[in-house]
């Protein structure tokens, strides 16, 4: 899946303009930059190593050694049968050479290592899919996160003009004695939290600017560099409607609920590694030793000697260590279990959460799709009552601020449901970069970004 994921984003890499950043494009970048996803691709090239060591436990060992030395020895004893003792000193070169080949015959213990192994490795495996999916996820609440705060500077900004321009009406009409005070000091103080609260939303933006920074390894000169979303935006409903379906989906497909099934069978081959203990092994040995002057009677002697046979390792008696292993492993693997269900239970919840969330959403848009164009077409009614003099500047201010709100609202709504349907693949277990590309068409290359400037 990776090797699709990578291939797809260099191939959009190509086409990509230089002076914009969109959503493909900042996958791409996550992919080769995100330390997260960078250490996850080494974790799982280590995991699947398990699937080698544990079946070396059922492959022939062979090993060598060679021993090169010089030995004195002092002897003493008759130098002939029933003769008197003598003592005498021989220096001499010694030199063994020695091959020795162990093949496992029966060995529980063995075998257990090596379904373990392949245990481990499906696990990591699936704990590499979860992440590799998360990261289309985090690479998309990154990408949002930035555009809402320049969404929400524009409200911030309209809210805090129609604040200023109102504190003007209402020292006019106190100067004519139409206003009171309290009205004037009120109005100063909301513009003056409003004030604060766009300085403060300018952090936001440079905040969020520097998370995906962050993530995806490239410097973003201006945060409205970042393509926003387009004018046209496809929001759709389930597809299947059923959450039966999807529950089932999510059953056999989950990749955090497969990498608890795996650790489970990890578990379970460790308490079998375990109990292995109790039992005999059996394996084949060979050996060719060559040596020459190994002894001090066989001081210029060459001696090859080739052996095989069987052995047969008993345990007897352990000190209690066997049991006690096999009673924490059984305790392990039982845990194992208990953490697999309540996995499955947090993913049902989560899969039911989101499928609700996608399906709200989509209302949700269409409502605030509407409170746009009535905020819209409010607008330009105050502004033609201004040109008439039946209105005032601040009523075109507020009439701005609501439609500031109305947007700011459905882009979050539309983020929302973006992020909800994302998650949605995810826990039902198909989440692929086809997935991302449906929802990266809604950042069109001629869109019109509502955010204001920083100023």
């Amino acid at each position: 899946m990776r090797r699709k994921l990578v291939a797809a984003a260099v191939g959009l890499a190509l086409a990509a303009p230089a002076h914009a950043l969109d959503l493909l494009h900042a996958y791409e970048a996550a992919l080769a930059n995100d330390p997260v996803f960078l250490a996850a691709v080494k974790e799982n090239e280590a995991g699947q190593a398990n699937r080698v060591i544990g079946r070396s436990a059922l492959m022939p060992k062979i090993g060598g050694s060679y021993l090169q030395q010089a030995a004195d020895s002092i002897v003493t004893g008759p130098a002939y049968n029933g003769g008197p003792n003598t003592t005498y000193s021989r220096a001499y070169p010694s030199d063994v050479v020695n091959f020795q080949v162990t093949q496992p015959l029966f060995n529980l213990e063995a075998l257990a290592r090596m379904r373990q192994g392949q245990a481990q490795g499906d696990f990591t495996q699936a704990k590499f899919l979860y992440q590799t999916q998360e990261l289309l996820i985090r690479v998309l609440q990154a990408y949002s996160d930035l555009l809402y705060a320049q969404d929400n500077y524009s409200y911030l900004v309209s809210q805090r003009d129609a604040y200023k321009e109102q504190l003007k009406v209402n020292q006019r009409m106190f100067e004519r004695g139409e206003g009171t005070i309290t009205d004037t000091l009120e109005t100063r103080a909301s513009a003056a939290l409003a004030e604060a609260q766009v300085i403060e939303a300018k952090d936001v933006i440079e905040n969020t600017k520097r998370k995906l920074e962050a993530l995806t390894g490239q410097q973003i000169p201006r945060a409205e560099e970042v393509k926003p979303l387009g004018k046209l935006f496809a929001a759709h409903a389930l597809q299947p409607r059923a959450f039966e379906i999807w529950r089932d989906s999510a059953l056999a497909n989950n990749a955090e609920l497969q990498a608890a099934q795996h650790n489970i069978e990890i578990s379970r081959q460790e308490y079998e590694k375990q109990k292995a203990g109790h039992y005999p092994t059996v394996a084949a040995v060979a050996s060719w030793n060559q040596s020459k002057s190994a002894y001090t009677s066989a001081i210029q002697q060459n001696a090859n000697t080739t052996s095989g046979g069987v052995q047969i390792n008993i345990p007897i008696f352990t000190g209690g260590e066997v049991t006690g292993r096999t009673s924490q492993a059984r305790a392990g693997f039982e845990k194992a279990q208990a953490e697999r269900d309540g996995t499955r239970e947090r993913a049902i919840t989560e899969l039911r959460k989101q499928y609700d969330l996608v399906g709200s959403s989509v209302a949700k848009i269409e409502a605030l799709n509407r409170a746009v164009d009535s905020a819209t077409e409010l607008t330009k009614a105050m502004r033609k009552s201004v040109q008439g003099g039946q209105r005032i500047n601040l009523d075109v201010l507020l009439a701005d601020r609501g439609l500031a709100t109305a947007r700011r609202d459905l882009a979050r709504a539309k983020y929302d449901y973006m992020l909800a349907y994302l998650r949605l693949k995810q826990q039902a277990g198909t989440l692929t970069l086809e997935d991302l590309e449906k929802v990266a068409v809604n950042f069109q290359k001629d869109s019109v970004a509502t955010a204001k400037k920083p100023e």
